[in-house]
């Protein structure tokens, strides 16, 4: 805690004094970046929870029902390779919290506590950069993860809430080494060596690995193939891989669609037989924006047959139940107001063919859960 603090006050100190260290006309160009936002939102789970929670296994970082929240707060400090640089994303606020919670035994009330990664929850990205001179740029150190479609940041997201994608079969971060390649203007290549899946410590003796591959054949359709494993985690599961796949079709200066996909598989050691477990999911976007003004629509649907994705998600009062198929529609308003400010109206129902939902009395008894999220993100 005393690091994060001191890390805040160097960031503090460098933008007080810089206004002061040159007259404007003489001043060089800046050695630093420094940049950041404030997430804030109102959430209205239709179904009234008692507990004030909407759903924490196919949820991500809205947790509260009926609540004004701050999501997160984040600095970031940069500086470009030139060829050697660095970047650092200081996080703050429940969402930091839930990341570094582990894929074990979240809950919203206790994330981030009591876990050796609790330690590095505030720091989401911290790692060097050499921008070799054969080409290749390599970082080190911890780093988001390269797999799927969506990111932490809301900002960065055609949706306010994030996709069952984003929940629940990839990883949000990892600490390793990675090595990024452009072969040409429409080929690039990354690889990735990792301590594990959401790991800064890793917990056993073997690495996982990944791989992303970029091809563009013609400009307005990029398409993105990325690939993680083996990844193992001692006594429940082992050689678990992940594939994903984005297709994204610019079709206008102000109309694009995203086909995003995702499979899934591991060796269950939980059981005697230890069975594969699979899982999978797709995404399907569409948007539209002119100048301030955007309108976008999400829908998607998963399998998590064997229970992986969702966590056996979990209170379902259906005894034979064997996974749950889980599909969700989002609508989402947004207009940006003095260039900064990005405001959103988003609204989302989700569906389960299980009854997985909890009610107004606390009990499971829904099998769909739909929501209003408004939401203010100031950016800097």
């Amino acid at each position: 805690m005393k690091l994060t603090f001191r890390i805040i006050g160097a960031f503090l100190f460098l933008i007080l004094i810089s206004p002061f260290t040159l007259r404007a006309e003489d001043a060089p160009p800046a050695p630093f970046e420094i940049s950041g936002f404030v997430d804030t939102y109102y959430s209205y789970n239709f179904n009234n929870p008692q507990s004030r929670l909407n759903d924490p296994n196919t949820t991500n970082f809205d947790f509260d029902h009926n609540t004004f929240g701050l999501s997160m707060a984040e600095v970031a400090l940069s500086k470009a390779a030139e060829p050697v640089g660095f970047r650092i994303d200081l996080d703050f606020g429940p969402t930091a919290d839930w990341v570094h919670c582990l894929s074990v035994n979240c809950d919203p009330s206790t994330a981030g506590a009591g876990n050796t990664e609790s330690t590095y929850k505030n720091i989401q990205q911290a790692y060097v950069t050499w921008a070799t001179p054969a080409g290749v740029t390599i970082d080190m150190g911890k780093f988001v993860t390269h797999m799927g479609l969506e990111v932490i940041e809301s900002k960065d997201n055609w949706n306010y809430t994030r996709s069952l994608l984003f929940c629940c079969p990839i990883p949000y971060y990892h600490s390793g080494v990675r090595a990024n390649y452009a072969i040409n203007d429409m080929i690039f290549v990354n690889g990735y060596v990792y301590n594990g899946w959401n790991n800064v410590i890793d917990n056993n003796d073997m690495k996982t690995f990944g791989a992303q591959v970029g091809i563009t054949p013609i400009p307005q359709l990029p398409i993105v193939l990325n690939w993680i494993g083996p990844e193992a985690l001692p006594g429940q599961f082992e050689n678990r891989q992940g594939y994903d796949a984005i297709v994204t079709y610019n079709a206008t200066d102000t109309i694009s669609f995203i086909l995003n996909y995702d499979y899934g598989s591991l060796k269950d050691l939980t059981t005697v037989a230890q069975d594969t477990l699979k899982y999978s999911g797709w995404a399907a976007y569409a948007r539209w924006k002119q100048d301030s003004n955007a309108l976008a629509v999400r829908y998607e649907m998963t399998d998590d047959k064997d229970n992986v994705m969702f966590l056996g998600s979990p209170l379902t009062t259906d005894l034979n139940n064997n996974g749950n198929k889980i599909k969700e529609v989002t609508v989402t308003a947004e207009h940006t107001i003095a260039g900064n400010l990005l405001t959103r109206l988003e609204y989302r129902m989700d569906s389960s063919d299980d009854k997985i939902y909890e009610d107004k009395h606390g009990m499971i008894t829904k099998d769909s859960q739909s929501r209003v999220v408004a939401s203010a993100v100031y950016s800097f």
